[in-house]
Formats: C-alpha cells, sequence, structure tokens
C-alpha cells in the first residue's frame, strides 16, 4: 500500500512538472519555424531539425539529429514528399507524437513530365508534386491556417491568442501576394518566361502567369556536355528570352557560352529553396525574388 502511494504521488509530480512545461514543436524547415513562433510565441518552444547549410532534397537525419525529436510533442513537416525520410522520423519518435504535414491540404501543382530532368531531386521526377509550395503566399496562406489550427489542439487553453496570430499572419501572406501582383504585372506578358534551373517555381508561375522554361547548365551540379549546351541554347533562342536566372554557384563557364550565343542577361540567382544564412524572414526572401524578377524583365 505504501508503495502504491509512493508511485501516485511520484506520478502526480511528474504530471504537475510535464505540465508545467512549455510544449516543445520540431519543424523540419525555417519556414515552419518561422510560422510557429509568429502563432505561437512564447508558448512553445520551437526547434528546426534541418541545418542551415542542408540540401533539402538530400537531408536524412542522423541518430543525433533524431534524438533532438525525443521531446518533442508535435513534429510539422513541408510534406508534399519534401522530405522522404518521415517513415523512419516517425519510426524514432515516442508514442503519440504526431507528424503534420504543412502542405498536405495546400493545392498541389505537378511536375511536367516534359520537365522531369530538372526536378530538384528524384523524388520529384516523372510528373511527382512539385514540392515547393512555399513559393507562393496564397499557398503559405493556407498552410498558416492549418497549422494554426493544430497548434491550437496542441495548446487548447491559448486557442484566442493562437487564433488572432494566426488571421494577423494570414492577412500579411495576402498582402504580400497583392504587393507581388502589382510589381509583376510591370512585366509584358510575352516576358514572361521564367528560366531557371529546376523546376522549383511551379506555384509561383501558376500564381503570376509565368511560363516556367528550366535550362540545362544553370546549377553548380550540372556540367552539360555540347548537346545539351547547344539544346539549352536552341531553347532559349526559339523561346526568346531575354534574362536567365541561374544558381549560385553556376558553372562561370557555361554561362559566358550561353551569354556568347544568345545575348541573354544573366540575372542574380533565385532563392529556390530557402535556407536562410543571416535569417532572413519568409517575406524578405519572396519579396528578393519578386523584385529579382520584376528588375530583370521589366522593360520600365
Amino acid at each position: 500500500m505504501f508503495s502504491l502511494r509512493v508511485y501516485l504521488v511520484w506520478l502526480l509530480c511528474l504530471t504537475c512538472l510535464r505540465a508545467g512545461e512549455v510544449p516543445q514543436v520540431v519543424t523540419l524547415h525555417p519556414i515552419l519555424s518561422e510560422m510557429v513562433s509568429r502563432i505561437a510565441g512564447e508558448s512553445l518552444e520551437v526547434h528546426c531539425l534541418l541545418p542551415v547549410n542542408e540540401n533539402i532534397h538530400e537531408f536524412d537525419p542522423t541518430p543525433s539529429q533524431m534524438a533532438k525529436t525525443q521531446k518533442a510533442d508535435l513534429v510539422v513537416a513541408m510534406g508534399k514528399h519534401l522530405e522522404p525520410y518521415l517513415d523512419k522520423l516517425a519510426d524514432n519518435l515516442p508514442e503519440g507524437v504526431e507528424i503534420y504535414e504543412a502542405g498536405k491540404k495546400v493545392p498541389s501543382v505537378l511536375i511536367d513530365p516534359n520537365l522531369a530532368v530538372f526536378a530538384c531531386c528524384p523524388t520529384h521526377m516523372h510528373g511527382a508534386i512539385d514540392p515547393h509550395w512555399w513559393h507562393s503566399p496564397l499557398s503559405v496562406r493556407r498552410a498558416v491556417r492549418n497549422v494554426g489550427r493544430r497548434l491550437e489542439a496542441l495548446v487548447p487553453e491559448k486557442k484566442k491568442e493562437f487564433r488572432q496570430q494566426t488571421d494577423v499572419l494570414m492577412d500579411e501572406l495576402e498582402e504580400l501576394h497583392a504587393w507581388a501582383e502589382r510589381e509583376l504585372k510591370r512585366i509584358p506578358k510575352s516576358d514572361r518566361k521564367l528560366v531557371t534551373s529546376h523546376a522549383a517555381f511551379g506555384y509561383f508561375c501558376k500564381d503570376y502567369g509565368f511560363v516556367a522554361i528550366p535550362v540545362k547548365g544553370l546549377t553548380d551540379k550540372q556540367n552539360p556536355s555540347p548537346k545539351d549546351l547547344a539544346e539549352s541554347i536552341e531553347t532559349l533562342k526559339r523561346e526568346k528570352i531575354r534574362v536567365v536566372f541561374p544558381e549560385t554557384k553556376s558553372s562561370f563557364e557555361t554561362l559566358e557560352a550561353i551569354q556568347k550565343a544568345t545575348d541573354v542577361k544573366i540575372a542574380e540567382p533565385l532563392i529556390a529553396d530557402f535556407l536562410p544564412p543571416n535569417g532572413e524572414s519568409y517575406a524578405e526572401m519572396f519579396k528578393a525574388n519578386v523584385l529579382n524578377i520584376q528588375t530583370s524583365l521589366s522593360k520600365e
């Protein structure tokens, strides 16, 4: 009887201690960390599993990184198969801890099978879903609403505060979309051709009336053969492209060859996967891309 009483007291103390702790949310992308933090403030402790310098398409968490999820009350993922390691992660989570996919209810944009070779990684080739839904503020707005509701369920006593912050963030994203529409209207419709190295801007192109035209040789991993280079040059000429947007570490020799053969302008690189080294916000990332596109393609 004494042992049972001691056990019950210990269990009550443990429950009280746990109740007094701030719930922990582990996210799998910086955008998600920003989203959760904006909604919940100090009511939640937020940790991002993805290191800043990691390639999001190649990231596979190590056992030590997995261990960071052991105290999580909730894990928030991007979804749309961006994180192929989710099943492995789920197997290592404490019982009852959910992996919530923020992008699951965002309407999907499929990768054109004709552009499969330009997919971000093998997982997203052959007509798969484009996982880069965050290049649409309207898609992010939908995700914010759903994540907000999930956080309300996690901390019911904060429902009112979370709902208010969710609404504020949704309004900001709607304004961000309206701002982008105004800026991009300066670009003639005939010039709304977004030439990039990857098929990563499907949601952006859908929202703002652009045609996505990926070409080979604009990434640091692509070393195009003479045949591929000639094909890219022919595509740029056929489509009457004036501007291309390379990656940060693109081959200088390849870009120089393309520029000489086509007289295109080489713009500043676009931020495709958004791992901000200097703590930029989502809005800052998106605005930087829009202004880069607008100033590069506008004839004003």
